[in-house]
Formats: C-alpha cells, sequence, structure tokens
C-alpha cells in the first residue's frame, strides 16, 4: 500500500528542475555526445527561456504542442520549456509522414508544431493552419521565472503519448505528471545512487520510456548523458567515455551486443545497472562477460507506468516480466473478464491505488477509454501467466500490434497503407520472428491477379506511405483469409501458416529501407520515410 503522501513538488517537472538548480547549480545535470553539457542552473534557464518564448507566442497553460524532434539538447529545452509553463508535449516520431502524422495532427489538435529546418519540410506537405515554429530560432534571453495561474500539479496533463495502436488505429494517451514519474521509478529511481551515477539516454525521446526515464533521473539527483541514437559498435567505449552508469538495453540491442567478437573494452567502463527488455538469454554470462552487477527487466506500456518489476535476486528466464509492484493490483482473466484457474495464461488487467498514475482518458475517445477501463480495471491486451511465486512471464498478445526494433506498430495502420496499392483486395498485418528474436512485419494479401503482381514496386510504394519502421519485410499471397463466424480475420492461423508459392523478402530482393539521417551503404539506393 501507498503509506506516503505524494506531493506535487516532488513529481512536477518544472519543480524537480527548480530544486535540482537550487541545490546544486552548477552540477553537471546532462552531457551529450557533441561534448557539451548543461549545469542544473543552466537547464532551468534555457526552459524558463524557452516557457518566456511561447508565452509570448499566444501558448497558455493545457495548450498541446506537437514536438518532432531527434534527441540532443533542443529536445530537452523544449520539453523541459513546455512543462515550465504548464502547457502539454505532444512527442512524434521523427520519422512519421503522411496518414500517421495527420492522424496524431488530428488526435491532439496541436496550438503549436516545434520542430527543426530537417524535419519541417514532412509539415510542408500537409494543409496546415496550425503555426509551425522552428527550434533553433527560439533562444530568448528572458530566463525570469514564467508566471503561473496557479501550482502544476502531480494530476495535471504533461504529456500526450501516441499508442501503438491494437483493434484499431493508434490512440493519444493523455498521461499525468505522476504517471511519467512513476514509469522510470523501478529501474532508475530504485536502482540508483543519485548523483553517483549517470544514465544513458539513447533511445528516442519521443518514446514513454526514454522520457520516463529522465524525469525519474530529475527526480533522484542521475545526471544523464544523452546521445542521438544507441552506437552498439563503440557502445562499452562510448559508455566509459561518458563515466555512464546505468543505461537501458530495448529490442535486439542485446543480441547485438552479445554477437560482437569479445574485445577488451567489454569490461572497460562503470556501468553496474542494465535494464534489459527483453533479459538476455543467459544473463550470467552477460554480466560476467560485460562486468554488470545487476540486470534488471519489467514490464509497462503507454497507458500503464511500471506494473511489473524483477527483484534482484530474480531469474530471468525468457519471457519473464517481473512481479506486481507494491501500488498495483492485478488479476488474469478470460475474454468475459472472470479469472483464470490458476497457472492458466490469462489477458493482465490491472488498477492502481494511487489516483493519477494510470491514464484516464484517450483524448477525444471516450468509447476506446470505456472499453479499456471496462469493469474497472484498465486491460492490457497483453496474455500472461502467473507462477505460485508471483512471477509473471508474457505469452501472447491478445491485440494485433507488433513490436520492431524498439518500435510498436499497429498491423491495422499497416493493413489500412498496403491495402492502398493496386490491385490488392484485402491485407493481414502478422509478425514473423526474426533471427534476433523481435517481429518483423509480414503482410499477407489477397490480390485481382497474382501474375501480374509487382512485389518492388509493392514494396517501394510501403516505403514511400510508411514510416521506415513499419515497412513490411515479408509480403505472402494467398487465395482468401481465414475468418471467425463474425469475419475477422484468425491472425493465428496466418502467424503459423507456411508460405504458398508467391512470397517475397523485401531484403532479398535488395530493397532496403533507412531510417532518417542514417549512411546509406556503398553501392546501396535506400528508400527513406
Amino acid at each position: 500500500m501507498i503509506e506516503r503522501v505524494i506531493k506535487s513538488e516532488e513529481v512536477v517537472v518544472r519543480s524537480l528542475l527548480e530544486r535540482g538548480a537550487s541545490r546544486s547549480p552548477d552540477e553537471i545535470l546532462v552531457s551529450f555526445e557533441d561534448g557539451g553539457t548543461l549545469t542544473r542552473a543552466e537547464a532551468l534557464g534555457t526552459a524558463y527561456a524557452f516557457a518566456n518564448e511561447l508565452s509570448a507566442r499566444g501558448i497558455r497553460r493545457d495548450d498541446r504542442i506537437l514536438v518532432m524532434l531527434p534527441n540532443g539538447a533542443d529536445f530537452l529545452r523544449v520539453w523541459w520549456g513546455i512543462a515550465c509553463l504548464g502547457a502539454v508535449i505532444v512527442p512524434a516520431h521523427v520519422g512519421f509522414r503522411g496518414a500517421m502524422l495527420r492522424h496524431l495532427l488530428e488526435l491532439s489538435a496541436p496550438a503549436l508544431i516545434v520542430t527543426n529546418a530537417s524535419f519541417a519540410p514532412v509539415f510542408d506537405e500537409e494543409d496546415l493552419s496550425i503555426p509551425i515554429a522552428l527550434a533553433e530560432e527560439m533562444h530568448g534571453a528572458d530566463r525570469t521565472p514564467p508566471g503561473l495561474d496557479r501550482p502544476i500539479e502531480y494530476w495535471d496533463t504533461a504529456i500526450c503519448l501516441l499508442t501503438s495502436g491494437t483493434t484499431g488505429p493508434s490512440k493519444l494517451a493523455s498521461c499525468t505528471y505522476l504517471h511519467g514519474l512513476r514509469g522510470g521509478a523501478n529501474f532508475v529511481a530504485d536502482g540508483s545512487r543519485g548523483s553517483e551515477d549517470c544514465l544513458l539516454v539513447d533511445i528516442p525521446l519521443y518514446h514513454g520510456a526514454a522520457l520516463r526515464f529522465v524525469v525519474a533521473a530529475l527526480g533522484c539527483g542521475v545526471r544523464l548523458h544523452v546521445r542521438s541514437a544507441p552506437s552498439l559498435s563503440t557502445y562499452w567505449q562510448d559508455n566509459a567515455r561518458a563515466g555512464v552508469t546505468m543505461t537501458a538495453l530495448i529490442s535486439s540491442m542485446v543480441p547485438f551486443l552479445t554477437k560482437q567478437p569479445p574485445s577488451p573494452s567489454d569490461r572497460d567502463h562503470k556501468v553496474r545497472v542494465v535494464l534489459a527488455s527483453p533479459p538476455p538469454r543467459d544473463p550470467e554470462a552477460f554480466k560476467q562477460r560485460f562486468g554488470i552487477a545487476e540486470i534488471r527487466t519489467g514490464y509497462g506500456s503507454t497507458e500503464v507506468p511500471g506494473p511489473l518489476a524483477s527483484h534482484p535476486d530474480d531469474e530471468l528466464h525468457d519471457g519473464y516480466c517481473g512481479r506486481l509492484t507494491p501500488d498495483y493490483e492485478c488479476r488474469l482473466v478470460d475474454e468475459n473478464d472472470l479469472d483464470v484457474p490458476e497457472g492458466t495464461p490469462g489477458e493482465l488487467i490491472l488498477r492502481t491505488r494511487q489516483p493519477w498514475q494510470i491514464i484516464c482518458e484517450y483524448v477525444g475517445d471516450s468509447s476506446a477509454t470505456a472499453k479499456a477501463w471496462r469493469n474497472g480495471w484498465f486491460h492490457t491486451g497483453d496474455v500472461m501467466r502467473r507462477d505460485t511465486l508471483g512471477r509473471f512471464f508474457f505469452v501472447d498478445r491478445v491485440k494485433d500490434s507488433l513490436r520492431r526494433r524498439g518500435e510498436n506498430i499497429s498491423s491495422v495502420e499497416v493493413e489500412k497503407a498496403v491495402a492502398l496499392f493496386p490491385g490488392v483486395i484485402e491485407a493481414a498485418c502478422v509478425g514473423a520472428v526474426s533471427d534476433s528474436g523481435d517481429d518483423e512485419v509480414k503482410v499477407w494479401l489477397v490480390v485481382e491477379d497474382p501474375g501480374t503482381f509487382d512485389p518492388h514496386a509493392f514494396f517501394r510504394f510501403c516505403a514511400d506511405g510508411l514510416p521506415y519502421f513499419m515497412v513490411p519485410r515479408f509480403a505472402a499471397l494467398t487465395d482468401e483469409f481465414p475468418k471467425t463466424p463474425s469475419m475477422r480475420i484468425r491472425k493465428h492461423e496466418l502467424r503459423n501458416r507456411p508460405n504458398g508459392e508467391f512470397h517475397w523478402d523485401r531484403e532479398e530482393l535488395g530493397i532496403p529501407v533507412r531510417r532518417p539521417g542514417a549512411p546509406i551503404s556503398a553501392g546501396q539506393t535506400a528508400v527513406q520515410s
């Protein structure tokens, strides 16, 4: 049970920045890969300055600001400035374009878009009445604390995050300040030694996980080292130079590191705590090779921060997600919300003893909110198994979402996009397991004429219309889809169905898709989306 009364000044981003600047103004809060740094006092000053710039542009408390920026000083300055004004940040994936970007804009209805010169052309393609500001041009000189009509409380909305999308289009989750802090507590706060520690932030700041880690670091005094992206080929050397002691490895990052040739740099660093999701197949071997004292894992979602977390003495088996954290209640249920027998897999549903910790609504979608909160419990859509020791293991997804290289993907949105290709009658998107253990995006298609279907044109069409991480790796044709009596596609059957005569691998066809800003290898012509 929660025994201590939560105080907003211990949770709200503006209050955390002000507390840090007051106590240790000259202490380095953030370092960057280019060698730049921000002290706690400088971080607060730049946040105040940006907040005052926003105010001068007519932005007020609770206004939503859509931000499309890469990791770096500008992202932090913009985010913290928005928070100091009591406005709401809506982070946008830098790979969004077309229908996905329009969907986010429609849901969030932002009062302002903040981006940079590199990404501004993406918005020029849309018919927008929303003003656009370039972050690099907003360096105001007024560093006085912006005024507030009332104090910012921990139940106020801080961030609106786009969900991955499951049985329908992505939804916009309204997240409080407490939601943000709680999401990083199991890893950053509980595992840290305060200012002795330095947390690496190299996963995208437009993702909920990175934002939560940063808020937790502000709350417990941990320093930050921010990189634009993971640099896995020099991972341990980079961490050693930056003095990193805590880091998060998600998706295929762990197998990539373990497949590298052994090197003296493997242990020549100060990293002692790693959050690994999923954990290594052989955690003890990983710790021994890389000199890691502790590996943690856990489970959470855009909507529900940190309900499951591993204990330091837990054995990290395959699929292990941790144990229930103290401020949550949970059940495993069937499709009728009835408890399943002990040891039987069921959907994980949750509620919290602390108000304002789980999201209260999907913005502008009361129907989806009611469905998620059916019978007074939040439905995660994930099937779990619980053993007699109270340990939870991931079994499968009830929802039709995929996860590829750390990105959550809505199968519905992939299907809508690929169905626009000429000749496609119907499409179904499923996950195909790759060598790294991630989902690869696979689409099954029913087409008018299999003999004239052009896979090269199809994959290029997908690359033009979808964010890079959603572009299918595999495509296969079928005469018809297996369906339920209510005409829903039985995707579990498609996942296990062998390929027929017509199937293709985009990479084997020589159609690579690169991340925006990534270099093109010699001899390659890549499609950027």
